[in-house]
């Protein structure tokens, strides 16, 4: 899906078009899903100015593209997760989800778009899974680390197309790919940092930047389960655990007092 220019590949835009806001219809070379946006083309939401739309089988206009939105996601995760992003292409997730390509530009602007609203569906996924280990885990310090981290492995081996996004194909896409993935680590370092705080707190004599000590914890434990991934899951999942543990036992033992 990388190497079009989405400049010389994208058609004028139609001056009755611009003047109305009516979506034209999606060209049919436009099949790659890594093309640049169609500036003719709806941005996601639709045109304003589009009529509003019937009830079918007792189903509102906006409820029915929702259900056809969620099912692109699932199928761009599938797409994603066995042919990588860039073997991915519209019509390949389409025919996934079993919709026609002009309801893919109903929802996205191209595959990057599909992508990033894959990845941040799936971290929001792991964010809340981890959330909820910790919360019933019990108060001490290495049960939640222990949990979190547990949390954190499982859904890369229960989801692996999800690992997979997150791991391998959402690096040195664009530029706007980059972005989400830095606020995700550092969403991810946030957590680190804010479950313990009632239970731990920094050693005085510490010198280093808690924040930044907290995104190179996160970088280990991607590491490993990238690396677990790759191998095809390989080791067993309480092996990979008691290893990052290893790890975040040291860094949390030198840096914090009880």
């Amino acid at each position: 899906m990388s190497g079009q220019n989405p400049s010389s590949s994208a058609p004028a835009p139609d001056p009755a078009v611009a003047a109305t806001g009516a979506t034209p219809a999606v060209p049919a070379r436009r099949t790659r899903a890594g093309a640049g946006p169609d500036v003719t083309r709806a941005t996601g939401t639709g045109s304003t100015t589009a009529p509003a739309l019937r009830r079918y089988g007792g189903r509102g206009g906006e409820e029915r593209r929702a259900e056809r939105r969620e099912r692109l996601l699932d199928a761009g995760l599938a797409v994603f997760g066995e042919s990588g992003y860039h073997g991915a292409t519209v019509r390949l997730i389409c025919a996934r989800a079993g919709l026609t390509e002009r309801y893919f530009y109903e929802s996205f602007v191209n595959g990057e778009d599909l992508l990033c609203a894959v990845y941040e569906r799936h971290m929001a996924l792991q964010q809340a899974r981890i959330a909820a280990a910790l919360l019933e885990a019990p108060r001490q310090p290495l049960a939640m680390l222990e949990a979190g981290l547990g949390a954190f492995l499982a859904l890369a081996r229960e989801n692996p197309a999800g690992a997979r996004l997150q791991f391998v194909e959402v690096l040195g896409v664009s530029p706007r790919v980059d972005r989400l993935y830095r606020q995700a680590v550092e969403n991810f370092a946030q957590l680190l940092r804010g479950w313990n705080t009632e239970l731990m707190q920094e050693d005085p004599a510490y010198s280093g930047d808690a924040g930044t000590l907290a995104v190179g914890l996160v970088g280990a434990a991607v590491g490993i389960a990238s690396r677990w991934l790759l191998s095809g899951f390989a080791q067993p999942q309480e092996v990979m655990l008691e290893t990052l543990l290893t790890i975040f036992r040291g860094v949390w033992q030198q840096t914090r007092r009880a």
